[in-house]
């Protein structure tokens, strides 16, 4: 009886470690295998002009990788929002192909309609800082619009590469030549640029944050300037961009200016300043959807040194630092923060040529359009609270260009509330702005067609309860 004891006991224990040894090693792996998946191959289908190897320096999907099941619709849905913003495809879709489930393989698609490249255009542009400016300033005066001829193609060889000619007239006489080479060899690029412009009219000083203008009694040009630049670019990964900058610049005003109107316009009652400046800029970038951010986050770090010792009439440095973060609270709901700070690291006077602030590019304050705040230092809070009301592709008729038969559109109403502060030592007596923390908010209207043309138009009110309706456009070349 203790023999037979003995037997079914074995017996149970073998089946036990049998079990054991099932349960982690055979239903284990069985259960890894179906967690993953490898991409076995990616295709990309629609291409006419565009290498692929550019499409695929833009996305971080390539063989041999392996994506948990969890992440893969992310992966997919992140790369296609990087490629619709990248300005090269009017749309943009990435599908699973012949997924295989016994060996937890796949293909990848990309399915991609190219923009239209070629842009010539007449050039009828604004002087001012932005549409706001001309309307409420200048009441939509004409004598300060700039009119030409330009073009620009967005992929000159295939290889993202930008080419810019422009002759321009008007307010300001331009002509400007601009060549971007973005995959040079391997991971490295290189732009150069070449600008002269002249103009009857010129901003002298900002008095109560609004620029003061000078235009002399015989209409004749009164200011000059001429710029060249280098630019050696590094992208590191997809999402990581460095770039090294050398510009000469050499600018030109009427002595009226430096000799009574503004003797610090340039400094020291100069009429002329010439320098050299080098400046480093890197970028992480991982947002979905770049061109409107609607997750994710960005960082830029800038340096710069302005005057390299050469004609020693300008030595300044600063650096600047640029964060946004974009969380969505519902697939339909996004938080948008960003934060700019910058500092200039020495304490030599700046020339008000030199003394730019908030105000300028994409340096604005909600409600503050019309208003420059002029500085050496500055800080500016956005925040944005988005709502996307639509997301969709509209088939539009077949006598379009290729190109556009297939508009895609999205529409967001967004809510605002920024801040900034801009430290100016030398002309704040003159800005009752500056020096002083100053805060805007309202809500918008944001619409972007063929993932190229933003149009925005916003409702603002400042902290003095100025309220006024704002109008913004731009293309994404």
């Amino acid at each position: 009886m203790p023999a037979i004891c003995n037997d079914i006991s074995a017996s149970v224990l073998l089946r036990s470690l049998l079990f054991i040894f099932y349960f982690f090693f055979i239903c284990t792996d069985s259960s890894s295998q179906a967690s993953y998946v490898v991409i076995d191959s990616v295709q990309i289908k629609g291409l006419l002009k565009t290498s692929h190897n550019v499409v695929f320096k833009e996305i971080d999907l390539h063989s041999g990788d392996t994506i948990s099941l969890d992440q893969l619709a992310k992966r997919l849905g992140s790369n296609e929002k990087r490629l619709q913003s990248v300005g090269l495809f009017t749309l943009v879709n990435i599908n699973i192909k012949n997924w295989n489930t016994d060996l937890n393989i796949c293909n990848v698609e990309i399915q991609l309609q190219e923009n239209w490249f070629i842009y010539p255009y007449i050039i009828f542009e604004l002087a001012d800082r932005n549409f706001n400016v001309w309307r409420k300033e200048q009441n939509y005066s004409f004598d300060r619009v700039n009119y030409g001829l330009a073009l620009t193609h967005i992929n000159f060889s295939g290889s993202k590469d930008k080419l810019k000619v422009k002759a321009q007239f008007g307010y300001t006489k331009k002509y400007e030549l601009a060549y971007d080479f973005p995959y040079l060899k391997d991971k490295w690029g290189l732009s150069t640029n070449v600008v002269y412009s002249e103009n009857r009219e010129i901003a002298y000083i900002s008095e109560n944050n609004k620029p003061r203008f000078y235009r002399s009694q015989d209409d004749k040009k009164v200011f000059f300037q001429y710029k060249a630049s280098i630019s050696l670019h590094h992208r590191t990964n997809p999402l990581t961009f460095q770039t090294l900058r050398l510009e000469f610049i050499s600018a030109k005003t009427d002595s009226m200016i430096s000799g009574s109107l503004n003797k610090e316009y340039f400094g020291m009652s100069a009429n002329r300043l010439r320098y050299f400046l080098i400046d480093y800029t890197i970028r992480f970038d991982n947002t979905l959807y770049p061109l409107y951010p609607v997750g994710g986050h960005r960082m830029e770090l800038a340096i710069r040194k302005e005057g390299l010792g050469l004609y020693q009439q300008v030595d300044n440095t600063w650096i600047s630092l640029k964060a946004e973060k974009h969380t969505p609270l519902k697939n339909w709901l996004i938080l948008s923060n960003k934060v700019k700070v910058k500092l200039n690291l020495q304490d030599n006077p700046l020339p008000y040529f030199l003394n730019a602030g908030i105000g300028y590019r994409d340096d604005v304050i909600t409600g503050y359009q019309l208003y420059v705040l002029d500085g050496r230092n500055f800080f500016i809070l956005n925040n944005a609270l988005k709502c996307r009301l639509s997301d969709k592709d509209i088939k539009l008729t077949k006598y379009m260009p290729r190109q556009f038969r297939v508009m895609n559109l999205k529409l967001f109403v967004r809510s605002n509330f920024d801040i900034g502060y801009a430290s100016d030592p030398v002309f704040g007596y003159l800005n009752p702005y500056s020096n002083n923390i100053q805060f805007g908010y309202g809500p918008a209207v944001d619409i972007i067609l063929f993932n190229n043309l933003t149009l925005s138009c916003e409702y603002s009110i400042t902290r003095f309860n100025q309220r006024g309706f704002y109008f913004k456009s731009g293309f994404n070349f």
